[in-house]
């Protein structure tokens, strides 16, 4: 259910910033416990950056890929089980001063121990996740990200009068880098298993299941590349006589269905939405779902979405893609609707009506709809396009860093070198440093509705620059 909202919101109470106030963190700080990161050589990368900046680094290795991922520090090996875990990073902390903590993928058993004890002491934390803006970014952000993000409730991005629009950083043949590297880190870890007895991963970790995976994946690519277009073009010169309603598929066992939303998985979500449409849809419209793109070497939901609509009499105007153009699919839908995926964000972008069925830091009244299911397949409307490009301004500039996650080790993090230093404009409601919040719960103590909320209020009483800058 939706928490009660905030209309009246001062700006004047929010910490005032020009730039993300993670990255200036990361920038300010003087000793850096790096945990996991992602796959490939993304924390080399960060480690050079935070050197070039004085810091001292240190970094954890968990598992055979870390270790075979760390070649610019010599990493520290934690070997021991889970239950040891909490004790060896307490002391991993006084022993190297430690007073910024970072790792990618906040809900992982060793990263979900260490944020609850960096709470408890208000040290610091930077969360890295794949970017809510997609390709080029990276989530970052103080204490936790998506459902769990405090940033739009505590700051407030004000551009400064000549600073270039945020932009991403894309490196060629992202994919293939990707792959690469990604196959690299899970050998290595194979091979270290017995090193690493007691590690517990947070994926399948044997690389023939990826080798076996991937090679389905680019099969059913080629089978479905060539109808998926045709069936898009289709859709587009339709739409005006038939409207199409637009379902964006997650990752199965996305911690964001898990942790943030009602749904067991993408099943129980796929089913509701069918169901929905059949009875309350208009008659000439149609339904298309579009499989995750990183699932398409499992089993996905093909057979489930073709049987169900057999079963509810509407086989002839549902559609199941593997393949698409994701967001041009979402801007020429009559409707999107998601459980909390960042297509919401590229919705909202391409100006596409967005029905939020999950928890997400975009959802709440002036940007999705805040009827029923039932209700949105008649009633659909897009949002304002001034309050949303302010929003996603706010957004971007509060929670992303421009980079290419998986580009490899020899290119290297462009931040700038000359972020502001100075601490941002504050109430006195917050004596705390911005790198050492007052307090960094694991749970938010606001809804993710209410922190949007408190941007889009913010946002509106902006400049127009923060339309430019988005």
């Amino acid at each position: 259910m939706r928490s009660k909202l905030l209309f009246n919101i001062d700006s004047s109470a929010l910490e005032q910033t020009s730039c993300n106030p993670a990255l200036r963190c990361l920038q300010r700080a003087q000793s850096v416990l790096l945990l996991q990161g992602p796959v490939g050589a993304f924390f080399d990368r960060l480690a050079t950056w935070l050197i070039q900046q004085g810091a001292q680094v240190k970094r954890v290795a968990f598992q055979g890929g870390d270790v075979y991922d760390s070649q610019v520090l010599k990493p520290i090996a934690f070997r021991s089980s889970l239950q040891e875990w909490p004790a060896f990073f307490k002391e991993l902390l006084q022993d190297h001063h430690v007073d910024c903590v970072v790792l990618f993928g906040q809900s992982r058993l060793y990263h979900h121990a260490a944020i609850n004890l960096c709470k408890s002491i208000g040290l610091p934390v930077v969360v890295l996740e794949e970017g809510y803006f997609r390709p080029g970014y990276i989530t970052m952000e103080l204490g936790g990200v998506n459902g769990f993000s405090e940033t739009l409730s505590r700051y407030v991005w004000r551009p400064e009068r000549e600073a270039a629009p945020i932009a991403p950083d894309i490196t060629p043949h992202h994919f293939q880098k990707m792959a690469w590297q990604a196959s690299r880190h899970y050998q290595a870890l194979w091979d270290a298993r017995h090193e690493f007895a007691h590690y517990q991963h947070h994926r399948i970790s044997q690389p023939s299941f990826y080798a076996g995976y991937w090679i389905r994946s680019w099969l059913r690519k080629l089978k479905h590349l060539r109808p998926s277009r045709q069936l898009q073009q289709q859709l587009f010169a339709r739409k005006a006589q038939t409207p199409y309603f637009f379902v964006p598929l997650q990752h199965d066992g996305d911690a964001q269905i898990v942790h943030h939303s009602d749904f067991a998985d993408n099943a129980e979500f796929v089913l509701r939405v069918m169901r929905s449409f059949a009875h309350y849809a208009p008659a000439n419209s149609r339904l298309v779902f579009r499989q995750h793109p990183q699932v398409r070497g499992g089993p996905g939901h093909g057979e489930l979405i073709a049987g169900m609509a057999q079963e509810l009499c509407i086989g002839h105007r549902v559609h199941h893609m593997v393949e698409g153009d994701t967001p041009d699919l979402a801007q020429h839908a009559a409707g999107v609707v998601v459980i909390n995926s960042t297509v919401g964000l590229q919705a909202l972008e391409r100006g596409a009506p967005l029905m939020v069925l999950g928890q997400a830091l975009y959802k709440q009244p002036q940007l999705t709809f805040t009827g029923t299911l039932d209700d949105f397949w008649e009633q659909a409307r897009p949002a304002c396009p001034a309050l949303t490009q302010r929003f996603l301004a706010q957004m971007k500039n509060l929670t992303q860093a421009p980079v290419s996650v998986y580009a490899l080790g020899s290119e290297p993090i462009l931040w700038p070198h000359a972020l502001d230093k100075s601490p941002p404009q504050q109430s006195a409601s917050h004596s705390v440093p911005p790198s050492v919040p007052q307090s960094m719960p694991l749970m938010a103590t606001a809804s993710a509705a209410h922190l949007a909320q408190v941007a889009i209020q913010t946002a509106s009483v902006n400049s127009t620059s923060a339309v430019e800058s988005s």
